[in-house]
């Protein structure tokens, strides 16, 4: 998770007097009515951003063979039993290859590795995260995300590889190392990796008190029934044994370049590939990215 969880950020005017409206707002609340403005926090914490399908990610819409599965087990009632969008494309010729989103995104971000997964005999799965793409639901988290990508995962038995972004790489691993998921090898392509670092960095760009965001944590938890550290995935990561491939680009700007790395170096084994000026989004499109990654899911 990062500063782009809000639907908004302060690169443009319209967007930075959102921001301070936004700041103002939650400034007076919290005088008023400290727990009216907890809430209201919280459900920015939880609000992804939603955004349309563009054209070329269409065509891969229009390929797939689309499903349903719901959320299971989630920790509050009524995020549970939500309908979530499934893809399948190609046939599992070679194998199985999950795919899996990161805060904000959709299943066909993984546009530039679908034809060299398929050309290879990959079948690859994926899902839309609860409150993203075609899932319904309007909240998320990293706990509906680990929860969506073991459902996918148990569905199919066991898969031969996975490819994850961003949040979805921090959610992977909780996945992994909690649920013990049939899991081959592993890609996380800028990965997320602490809830609190990602809290602070939101806390900060809202403006709240050290005391509102020390309350928001334990709000969060006591929702979640989890402490933050259970969620971290360096931690998490050395509990893990799969063959992992980390690519982190060094000047992204969402998710600093030493989450990548400190998760590279808590798993046993795994390989780090730090690249240069693509980002945190242009690095899903970079053909010598994905040629990597490709190599590395076919051993």
């Amino acid at each position: 998770m990062t500063t782009a969880s809000l639907p908004f950020n302060s690169t443009n005017v319209r967007n930075y007097i959102a921001l301070n409206s936004l700041r103002a707002g939650l400034a007076t609340t919290a005088r008023l009515s400290p727990e009216l403005a907890l809430a209201w926090t919280e459900k920015l914490f939880f609000t992804p951003p939603r955004h349309d399908w563009p054209l070329a990610e269409r065509e891969w819409l229009a390929r797939a063979e689309q499903g349903t599965l719901h959320t299971a087990g989630m920790p509050v009632p009524e995020w549970d039993g939500k309908p979530m969008r499934s893809y399948r494309w190609g046939e599992a010729r070679r194998g199985k290859i999950v795919v899996q989103h990161g805060w904000g995104g959709r299943a066909t971000q993984f546009q530039a590795f679908l034809p060299g997964l398929l050309d290879a005999g990959y079948q690859v799965i994926a899902i839309d995260a609860p409150g993203h793409g075609a899932s319904a639901g309007k909240r998320a988290s990293l706990i509906h995300f680990a929860q969506a990508l073991t459902r996918l995962v148990r569905n199919e038995g066991a898969v031969d590889g996975l490819i994850a972004h961003s949040l979805g790489g921090a959610a992977s691993i909780y996945a992994l190392a909690s649920e013990g998921l049939p899991v081959g090898r592993v890609a996380l392509i800028a990965p997320s990796a602490d809830v609190a670092v990602w809290a602070r960095q939101v806390s900060g760009m809202l403006g709240l008190s050290c005391e509102l965001q020390a309350r928001l944590r334990t709000r969060m938890e006591t929702r979640f029934g989890l402490q933050w550290d259970e969620l971290n995935a360096i931690h998490r990561a050395a509990e893990l044994q799969q063959p992992a491939l980390i690519v982190h680009d060094r000047g992204d700007k969402e998710v600093a370049a030493q989450a990548g790395i400190g998760i590279a170096s808590a798993w046993v084994g795994a390989q780090l590939q730090l690249t240069e000026g693509l980002g945190h989004r242009r690095i899903l499109k970079d053909a010598a990215v994905v040629d990597s990654v490709l190599r590395f899911m076919r051993g």
